[in-house]
């Protein structure tokens, strides 16, 4: 969360995010630490972490940058 920011680790496209109401809402850093705590499936996959740098969602384009092709 540090890196990339609560709001980036929110998939707000999953039907969860969606059946909770939660796109009508403004939640702020901290609510949206304590509701991905509370409930995992609203995490955006895959976390990706290559040493240092590191990925939430899919980010191809950065995998293949990573690894240089």
């Amino acid at each position: 969360m540090e890196r990339l920011g609560a709001a980036a680790l929110l998939d707000t496209e999953s039907k969860r995010y969606k059946d909770l109401g939660l796109s009508y809402m403004r939640l702020g850093d901290d609510e949206i630490v304590e509701r991905l705590l509370a409930d995992n499936s609203l995490l955006r996959l895959p976390l990706v972490r290559l040493g240092n740098a590191f990925t939430a969602g899919p980010a191809e384009a950065t995998w293949k940058a990573w690894l240089g092709k």
